[in-house]
């Protein structure tokens, strides 16, 4: 036996390096501890209906990162000037107030893999109600008018599910029109006192014909007149942010047309459910509608 464990260890020091490795520690199925990191976000106090900026400083070996946020999937970037991680996400109207978790998931360079999870608390935010009138036709549509939305909400169902994982936008938004802000983000309405719904944008004055502009770069995945819209542009920048402008009078952008910040995309108007000229914007991640005017203020990189 003394001479058998002799050999074995001769032939062990024989072996290459690589091959000592048991197969747990190989690549393939390594796990690793996750690194220490330091997590922040903008705003530094987030409310129902915040879009949301994580900003993650990670160890030098973490090839990449992804993360999972109330359901949906976050998209990290990595911004080489700052060193950072970086994740657009938002936060629902509906979403109660307290602790909520972000799960990250990161892959090293060795392609080990591993995760953690933190908590974050989100505030309430108190929006304003307010009543307001339409023509009849929008509050009680007659059958043909009702197949008609019927078919608007499956092509907008469908254009809403896109999801690609490329950021398109660069740098931060720019708002759409130069104009006064006339009704914000998260007001209940009440239409003819019967129809109730949360407004899930920003309203600007505007006359008809004024220039509608890109909030950012992206694609239009969406340029058509819709019911209840009007004339509805819908602008795709990655990983689920979407803006949408409604009840324009023209257009001057196509679907399939790649555009950058500040190109005219179309014409402000009353077409719609609009209860007078104006340019109604709204900005959406994934199924999420987020204020605005926030986004306007976030730093994105």
């Amino acid at each position: 036996m003394k001479y058998v464990a002799i050999l074995q260890s001769m032939f062990l020091l024989w072996l290459p390096m690589a091959d000592w490795q048991p197969q747990a520690l190989r690549p393939e199925g390594r796990k690793q501890t996750a690194p220490a990191l330091s997590l922040s976000w903008e705003p530094s106090k987030l409310v129902n209906g915040s879009p949301c900026l994580f900003r993650v400083m990670a160890a030098k070996n973490v090839r990449s990162l992804s993360g999972e946020w109330q359901g949906h999937r976050v998209f990290f970037d990595f911004d080489a000037v700052s060193g950072a991680w970086y994740g657009f996400a938002g936060v629902g109207i509906d979403t109660p107030a307290g602790s909520h978790q972000l799960k990250v998931d990161y892959t090293f360079a060795n392609g080990a893999r591993s995760s953690s999870t933190h908590s974050i608390t989100i505030g309430r935010a108190t929006y304003r109600r307010i009543a307001l009138s339409v023509p009849r036709k929008f509050t009680e549509p007659d059958t043909e008018t009702l197949e008609r939305i019927k078919q608007e909400q499956e092509l907008k169902r469908d254009v809403f599910r896109r999801l690609s994982a490329d950021r398109l936008w660069g740098g931060g938004f720019s708002a759409p029109v130069d104009n006064v802000m006339t009704e914000h983000f998260g007001t209940q309405r009440t239409f003819n006192g019967k129809v109730q719904s949360v407004h899930q944008g920003l309203d600007f004055r505007a006359t008809t014909g004024t220039p509608v502009r890109a909030m950012s770069n992206g694609e239009v995945i969406l340029a058509r007149g819709l019911f209840y819209e009007g004339g509805f542009v819908v602008i795709d920048h990655g990983q689920g942010l979407l803006t949408l402008y409604m009840h324009l009078s023209g257009f001057n952008a196509k679907e399939g047309d790649h555009v950058v910040k500040g190109q005219i995309v179309g014409l402000s108007g009353a077409s719609g459910r609009a209860t007078g000229p104006h340019l109604h914007v709204a900005a959406r991640w994934q199924s999420v509608y987020v204020d605005p005017v926030a986004l306007l203020d976030l730093k994105l990189p």
